[in-house]
């Protein structure tokens, strides 16, 4: 079960924007440890962090493009009708 949730992710404080995608949390930290560093990461590095599978992350981002939302619209769980 814990091998489909293969992707990390980090968004924005307020949960608008994905910053960073890692294969795993280590990545994921190094990442945000470095721009951290740098100064390069707004709200004193401040981050959400997440993990989920790849397809839901795609369909995520591709929300976010085709609508123009932000993330905490975008990965709203949506209905599925299976009839």
């Amino acid at each position: 079960m814990a091998s489909q949730y293969d992707v990390y992710f980090a968004v924005d404080f307020f949960n608008e924007a994905i910053l960073f995608t890692a294969s795993s949390s280590g990545e994921l930290s190094q990442k945000i440890l470095q721009k951290i560093e740098k100064g390069s990461l707004a709200s004193d590095g401040a981050v959400r962090l997440y993990r989920t599978n790849q397809k839901t992350l795609r369909d995520i981002i591709r929300f976010m493009a085709l609508y123009n939302i932000p993330f905490h619209e975008a990965a709203i769980p949506k209905e599925v009708d299976d009839e």
